[in-house]
């Protein structure tokens, strides 16, 4: 019998997202990733008195059966959570007190739960998903962590609402931004970057344009990993087997994103001419030493198959559309993967954490799409949403109100979206396939066929204001030569289907906000 312990690092996304501060922000992330990474290897090293592993990526084998003399094994780490097995609780408890220790000293306010379980060690399987649920039952009944409060004489900051406790140049820090913002710079780039180039670490080196400008959110989630990891284990109950397999598939899943956020980067770098990208003017850095540019880019979050990444708001969609493929490519054990894309454009100074949710529910609205009954297997898909003014209540209510058009006795639909992400032939011709948007756009903005931008706002106001005036506009239009670009999957009168939706209005939507650059 030994013990198994699993540490779960909980509310991240509002650890990290809070600050509207780049370098906080990318600070945040750091401490998340080094809390299982590095501080619980680190409260292991100094907590247990006996021999211990902890490089497990280093080797694929669980020697911890086998060989008594190991205290602990760290049996693998990824998602925010990592699993540990102890020769007892004793020593459990010991590497659980020191790992507080080492969070409360160097990442404030960032908290975990922990569950052990003594265990026969017969069935991997078994083992690992009743801690789950033990997990997720602790983390419920935990009650909220309040934050501890300042006397009534101290300021307190108005990220994390905590005492300010410094000042550096003329800005005020609590003890949890100060530690975020010193660990900014020690993100580690899971990526190689041409010396001409850097990674922004403030949002005014993202190529923004002078006046108002958008970012792009993006987040990126794959389908069906945690099923598939259910799926291997329910085939394995002896504990080295087993363990082997989640250690292979993990490394495996993290390699995929982290290659596909390389040829992210790779596509900026030769897309960039003179010191642009398509019409976006790279921010040229300040530094006496050697010239170069900041890609309009900036990795948050490269978590297994969970990425997080920020950018020019008007490469945001292209992007994730380019690493969705990238994505489709890619086989894990031999089987084809997917993932989904949630976006969103917002104003460069509009509350972070508030963009990151919404990106996250558009994600959660794609993946909707990809587990429907529509299609039967699980394909990647895409969705966005422009924030050009403030936002209140959820997306999908947003989209009811904001989004729906009523006539007479019909409702007419604005939105196409999500779409789907696959260049195989059998799905070329779907009504939802992101090609379709992508030539729709081309007709709009480009060649013999392009329409002048006011009429292109004005088309996008008048399908904003239902069939009829959508009628009246495209009849003026086509007296001036202007013709609607062919949709070539449905038939549309007046830009509408006849089940009364659009897809018109996704891309004129987006036609500020959207950059096709050149695949390499």
């Amino acid at each position: 019998m030994f013990v198994l312990s699993m540490f779960d690092v909980t509310d991240i996304q509002r650890y990290i997202f809070q600050s509207n501060r780049l370098k906080e922000i990318i600070g945040a992330s750091t401490l998340v990733d080094k809390a299982l990474s590095t501080f619980l290897i680190e409260a292991i090293k100094s907590s247990v008195h006996g021999a211990y592993k902890v490089e497990w990526e280093s080797y694929e084998h669980f020697d911890f059966l086998n060989n008594v003399d190991l205290e602990a094994e760290l049996i693998y780490t990824g998602g925010g959570n990592a699993l540990v097995a102890f020769r007892s609780k004793e020593v459990a408890k010991r590497v659980t007190k020191r790992l507080s220790q080492l969070l409360i000293e160097n990442a404030p306010s960032l908290h975990f739960t922990v569950v052990h379980h003594t265990v026969e060690g017969n069935d991997f399987n078994e083992d690992r998903k009743k801690i789950m649920t033990d997990l997720q039952k602790k983390k419920y009944e935990t009650p909220y962590k309040n934050k501890m409060g300042g006397f009534s004489i101290t300021q307190l900051s108005d990220v994390s609402q905590l005492p300010i406790t410094c000042i550096i140049d003329e800005t005020p820090y609590s003890s949890e931004s100060l530690a975020k913002m010193k660990m900014a710079s020690e993100k580690k780039q899971p990526y190689s970057l041409d010396e001409r180039f850097a990674i922004p670490a403030e949002f005014d080196h993202l190529g923004r344009n002078e006046g108002e400008s958008y970012i792009g959110v993006v987040h990126i989630d794959g389908n069906e990993f945690g099923k598939r990891i259910k799926s291997v284990l329910s085939r394995e109950m002896n504990y080295a087997n087993a363990v082997q397999k989640i250690r292979i598939l993990s490394k495996e899943i993290d390699r995929i994103y982290k290659s596909a956020f390389q040829k992210v980067i790779n596509l900026l770098i030769a897309s960039e001419k003179k010191g642009k990208i398509g019409n976006i003017k790279l921010k040229k850095a300040d530094n006496e030493e050697r010239e170069y540019y900041y890609l309009p880019i900036r990795d948050i979050v490269i978590n297994g198959d969970d990425v997080t990444f920020v950018c020019d708001g008007r490469l945001a969609l292209f992007l994730s559309y380019f690493f969705l493929k990238t994505i489709n490519m890619e086989k894990l054990e031999g089987e084809p993967i997917s993932a989904c894309a949630g976006i969103a454009i917002v104003k460069a100074h509009f509350p972070f954490y508030r963009a990151y949710q919404i990106a996250e529910q558009c994600c959660q609205s794609a993946k909707k799409k990809a587990k429907s009954k529509e299609y039967d297997e699980v394909l990647s898909w895409l969705d966005f949403h422009v924030v050009s003014t403030g936002i209140t209540g959820d997306l999908e209510t947003t989209r009811r109100k904001h989004y729906q058009v009523a006539e007479a006795d019909s409702n007419y639909h604005l939105l196409w979206r999500p779409w789907l992400v696959s260049d195989t032939d059998r799905y070329s011709g779907d009504a939802h396939n992101f090609q379709h948007f992508i030539q729709i756009y081309q007709e709009f903005t480009s060649g013999e066929s392009k329409w002048p931008r006011n009429k292109l706002k004005q088309l996008e106001l008048a399908l904003s204001k239902g069939n009829l005036e959508t009628s009246l506009f495209l009849s003026e239009m086509e007296s001036r030569g202007l013709q609607l670009p062919k949709f070539l999957p449905k038939l549309t009168t007046n830009g509408f289907t006849i089940e009364n939706q659009t897809p018109y209005y996704d891309v004129l939507e987006m036609s500020d906000f959207f950059q096709i650059l050149e695949e390499v």
